[in-house]
């Protein structure tokens, strides 16, 4: 006991001899500057004695934590296991955990003496030992080791470098092993990431397992409590290499290492001005001059390139991975520098170098937006303990969503009152008005306050409790809050994601008012929340279309988006008197007519001239037998067949059978099309779906692809600049159905009120949703954010919208599964009540059987009344009194003369002579027409009789020339006969002719030749 007492004592005055730069360093050097005496003292001692060697510290206070206040320069000489979190067990155990000899191998290894290591003196470190193996093997490149060790980019490794290497690699040196996943792309593992100069959590396991072993060792041999030792839990051990992986690629490269346990000496994530002029990190400026950090500190702006007065590791990070120092990293750099494909592939944050270098790179702005979906995913993976397959989010950052009134999937009770101050009045310093000062600026507001993302003046400690400015955004703080269907499935699918979010109420929206967030704004990200067609395809300002391929958007919201056919709910009946009117005026009857006609007219022609001469019924004269073929054509044709007249030859029987027939067949067609046109009229009772609609004028918004519907569905499209025009013409029965987006029928049902109306909506939705999935018509209801916008900045590009659109889509999977949606389409997108909610109306046309029913009891009363003996005599009074005011007003119009008790004597006079003269007159053309009547009597017969006597002399005529043919050609035949007989007698006879007989003497002498002596 004395003897350990004696040690405590002796250490304690070692350690209190210590300078205090070791303290609070004032150098990057004097960071690193712990004497072997020191080094020695602190491994003597049990971590959680290590408080009990302070004469200023008065309560326990765990190894590490005392390391990190009282003896930060031998930081490098401790290794934190991390875990348990309120006392984390601090090692110093084993010849590889021996900073003493750190020192010792680093002079070791530099042969010029000049105090830094160059990349041929470094080699030798990496060919001693495993690291030999690790290069032998492909396993580890060199060069990427040098790179990565040489913090400040200056071409050599310092010491305090070699101390950073040899406390990040002094795991591979306990365990003897290198990363222990194998790469996913099957190559060297110093082709990999980092060149395999990285930790993995097979490696970490290992030197977990093996720092215990150590320790219980140590812990045993030297007498101390050995229950301070233990074996992490999986929970601790997982929060542990969370802990130590920043960027969340499941590797720890010396980067982070150096980052995390002795950049940032604070602790809270960043590297501050203060803590970056104690590193190592590079703070020779361009000029080749060092850095002022109070007036020039330009290494720390270069790194903290969005101003927020701290470096995150991100921001380092770029730097560390721009090999070349171009201010942008190319697709190796990337590769290289281990950018983790799980918070995006470098071509979801890449654009191009130039106009004309197609190259594509990340520069600094799309970097911005990397770090800032980055960070916002890391911390979420921290805060809720999971992995990014959750899809977590930060709940620092702050996701602002844009929403415009749209019943019933929005709903925002808007206050529309003047502003309770202007901004002078601002300035007042009244605590319990500070909500109800509006503010651009902080400059808006007094000393102590500042102006919120909400517009308003309010306490600086609010906004920025301990010194941490959190993000600020407007919403809706002069608005009720909003309801609705869109607003309550996606509050409810936000809780489940555990996202914090604020809603700003805009007055027109659009898709293209979603850009991407720029520095110093505070918030992570802006998307827009549409509810309505217009709002993802026009912009709101100049209704030019939006490339919908540069946002992403969630899928839809309410399940039953889409295109829908709307027609009026009251079926539409039309009453026989109606139908008949509207065929005897339509263009086809009208068209019939004409046609018919000509058919009519030619074919009554055609039957009085083939029937004039023969047929009495046909006159000759052509006005009075022309009149008689049509008279009969049109009888025959409409198949009634009088009997009047009839064809008696046999040509006009023949045309008259194909009449008839052709009568049969038109009308039999004309009524076809007749019942056709009834129905193309009442077509509109046969819209139940969009299959229906084909050959319908069909209304379709202007700025639908309508070109695009109608030619899937085969419409005619009816063009209406907004739906409240469409449905006016659908319910005036101007057209038969209208194709609209679904969710804006239901809005243009809510604001018009036709919901409410009496006896129920007038206009009804039919069929299913159309293109529910295709996002050029079917995406109305969903949620969207700047993926590739190009807004605010040109190259703005936000991978994190698809990033948070995928979880809002995981999470509607599940809330659709859950029928959880069900539930809110009832309560906000219950179905209107149809027209047929009132009583239906009777199919009796009960004006017309008013009007008959009276007509028929009128003319019941008048011949009762006429008839009757009692009221007769009243009957014939009024009979007169009605016949002598008809007649005296026939005299007013001068319709008819007056009679003659009416006139004077003079006047009666000359009425009479001019009666006598009329009536001479008339005698006279009455003679005359007899005469001629008779004349024509007369004419008539003496034809009748000439073209007899001229039948029968054609008739003899006839005769005649048939008998002289007769005997003509008998003669002719006797006479053939004749010659044949007698030459055939010559024939036969002709050898045995006796001369007797031709008169020749018996004696003479008959030969056959001339003798010329005879």
């Amino acid at each position: 006991m004395k003897r350990i007492i004696l040690v405590a004592v002796i250490v304690a005055a070692q350690l209190a001899g210590v300078h205090s730069s070791c303290r609070s360093p004032l150098t990057p050097e004097e960071g690193f500057s712990c004497t072997n005496e020191v080094a020695n003292a602190i491994r003597s001692r049990p971590a959680g004695d290590w408080w009990t060697l302070s004469t200023d510290e008065p309560q326990f206070i765990p190894g590490i934590d005392w390391v990190k206040k009282y003896f930060q320069c031998c930081r490098h000489c401790v290794w934190s296991l991390e875990y348990p979190t309120t006392a984390p067990i601090a090692a110093m155990v084993s010849d590889d955990l021996n900073c003493v000899e750190f020192r010792a191998s680093f002079l070791e290894y530099d042969v010029n003496e000049d105090q830094r290591l160059s990349e041929e003196e470094l080699d030798r470190y990496l060919q001693s030992g495993p690291n030999a193996y690790l290069v032998g093997n492909d396993l580890l490149d060199k060069n990427s080791v040098f790179v990565q060790c040489d913090l400040n980019s200056d071409g050599s490794i310092s010491l305090e470098e070699y101390f950073v290497l040899r406390h990040f690699w002094a795991t591979m040196h306990l365990t003897r092993t290198g990363p222990l996943t194998p790469p996913r792309d099957g190559k060297p593992m110093k082709d990999g990431p980092f060149g395999g100069f990285f930790l993995d959590f097979g490696q970490l396991q290992v030197w977990f397992d093996l720092v215990q072993t150590y320790l219980l060792e140590q812990y045993w041999d030297n007498f101390w409590d050995t229950s301070l030792i233990r074996v992490p839990t999986e929970d601790e051990l997982t929060d542990t290499v969370r802990r130590m992986d920043l960027d969340g690629s499941t590797r720890v490269s010396l980067e982070e290492h150096y980052f995390r346990v002795f950049a940032d000496r604070d602790g809270d994530g960043q590297v501050s001005n203060s803590e970056y002029y104690l590193s190592l990190y590079k703070k020779i400026n361009q000029a080749g001059q060092r850095d002022n950090p109070y007036l020039y500190p330009i290494n720390f702006n270069i790194h903290d390139w969005d101003g927020s007065g701290g470096i995150s590791f991100l921001e380092r990070k770029f730097i560390a991975a721009d090999l070349d120092s171009n201010a942008q990293l190319d697709g190796k750099e990337w590769f290289l520098g281990d950018f983790p494909s799980d918070f995006g592939p470098f071509e979801g944050h890449a654009t191009p170098a130039s106009d004309e270098d197609p190259t594509p790179v990340v520069n600094a702005l799309r970097y911005f937006y990397y770090t800032l979906y980055h960070e916002c995913a890391q911390q979420g993976l921290k805060e809720y303990k999971t992995s990014l397959a959750d899809y977590p989010w930060s709940r620092s950052c702050i996701i602002d969503v844009l929403i415009q009134n749209s019943p019933p999937f929005v709903m925002v009770e808007e206050d529309t009152s003047p502003l309770p101050c202007g901004r002078a009045f601002c300035n007042s310093s009244r605590a319990e008005e500070s909500l109800g000062h509006v503010c651009e600026t902080d400059d808006d507001c007094v000393s102590g306050r500042a102006c919120t993302y909400y517009g308003y003046c309010h306490d600086i400690a609010d906004i920025a409790p301990n010194g941490r400015q959190f993000a600020r955004k407007r919403r809706y703080v002069r608005n009720g809050a909003p309801t609705g269907y869109d607003i309550e499935v996606f509050k409810e699918a936000f809780s489940r994601l555990k996202y914090n979010y604020t809603f700003t109420v805009v007055n027109d929206l659009s898709l293209d008012a979603a850009q991407a967030p720029t520095p110093y704004e505070g918030v992570s990200m802006t998307l827009a929340l549409s509810s309505e067609f217009n709002q993802l395809r026009y912009t709101s300002a100049t209704e030019t279309p939006i490339d919908m391929s540069k946002y992403a958007c969630s899928s839809r919201l309410w399940r039953r988006d889409g295109f829908v056919v709307v027609v009026r709910a009251e079926l539409e009946t039309l009453s026989n008197q109606i139908a008949m009117l509207q065929m005897l005026i339509s263009p086809s009857f009208i068209n019939f007519l004409a046609l018919f006609f000509f058919f009519v007219l030619i074919l009554g022609h055609i039957f009085w001239f083939f029937e004039r001469h023969v047929n009495g019924l046909f006159r000759l004269f052509y006005a009075e037998g022309v009149m008689d073929g049509l008279w009969f054509a049109v009888v025959t044709v409409t198949t009634v067949g009088y009997g009047d007249k009839v064809p008696i030859t046999g040509f006009g029987r023949l045309v008259g059978a194909f009449w008839m027939l052709f009568g049969l067949i038109c009308f039999g067609l004309f009524g076809g099309q007749v019942i056709s046109q009834i129905s193309e009229m009442q077509s509109a009772n046969n819209i139940v779906d969009i299959d229906s609609v084909a050959g319908v004028d069909v209304g379709v918004l202007a700025s639908s692809n309508y070109r695009g519907l109608s030619t899937m569905y085969g419409f005619s499209p009816e063009i209406c600049d907004t739906i409240e025009q469409c449905g006016s013409d659908v319910r005036s029965k101007k057209l038969k159905a209208m194709l609209m987006p679904h969710a804006d029928v239901l809005r243009y049902f809510k604001s018009s009120g036709l919901e409410n109306t009496e006896c129920g909506n007038p206009l009804k939705v039919v069929g299913e949703p159309l293109l529910a999935d295709n996002d050029k018509f079917g995406l109305h209801n969903s949620v969207c954010g700047c993926d590739k916008c190009d807004k605010p900045l040109a190259g703005s590009s936000v991978y994190a919208a698809v990033y948070l659109t995928q979880a809002l889509d995981s999470v509607l999977g599940e809330m659709a599964s859950e029928r959880w949606l069900d539930g809110q389409d009832e309560a906000f997108l219950s179905p209107p009540v149809l027209a047929d909610a009132c009583d239906p109306k009777t199919q009796f046309d009960i004006p017309l059987i008013i009007a008959c029913c009276v007509t028929l009891a009128f003319y019941v009363a008048l011949s009762y009344f006429v008839s009757h003996s009692l009221t007769k005599p009243h009957a014939d009074a009024w009979a007169k009194r009605i016949q002598d005011s008809l007649r005296e007003t026939a005299f007013k119009l001068g319709i008819k003369h007056r009679r003659r008790r009416y006139l004077a004597d003079q006047e009666q006079e000359e009425i009479q002579e001019d009666a006598q003269s009329a009536w001479r007159e008339v005698y006279r053309h009455e003679k005359i027409a007899q005469y001629v009547s008779r004349l024509q009597s007369l004419c008539m017969g003496h034809n009748v009789d000439v073209k007899k006597l001229e039948a029968e002399v054609h008739q003899g005529r006839g005769t005649m020339s048939r008998v002289i043919r007769f005997f003509t050609t008998s003669g002719a035949v006797v006479l053939c006969l004749v010659c044949v007989v007698y030459t055939a007698l010559i024939i036969v006879w002709g050898s045995q002719i006796r001369p007797s007989e031709l008169g020749i003497p018996d004696g003479a002498k008959i030969t056959s030749s001339l003798d010329p002596e005879l």
